[in-house]
């Protein structure tokens, strides 16, 4: 556990930066492809999630990473889907 959040920290910032800095919206994304048909950011955006997929593998193969499936609680998905919303609708998303 300790050892993903010291991986994890740094690299989700890290990524999180560059998302933010490339200007990397989800919702442009699939926009774009029916609006400008433009398929660009759809693309970045399959390329991260392959990259994601890729590099959690290489972890877990290390050794660095042991993934668990933790339990569903409807609470804490409704909190946090929640909590998202509201930051979105406030991001303008």
């Amino acid at each position: 556990m300790v050892k993903a959040a010291l991986l994890g920290v740094p690299v989700g910032f890290a990524f999180g930066y560059a998302l933010q800095r490339g200007r990397f919206c989800m919702n442009t994304a699939f926009r774009d492809i029916f609006l400008i048909r433009d398929q660009t950011l759809l693309r970045a955006y399959v390329l991260a999630v392959l990259i994601q997929m890729v590099g959690v593998h290489l972890l877990v193969q290390q050794g660095w990473l042991s993934p668990a499936i933790a339990p569903f609680w409807w609470q804490a998905a409704l909190a946090g889907g929640f909590i998202f919303g509201w930051g979105m609708a406030l991001s303008g998303g």
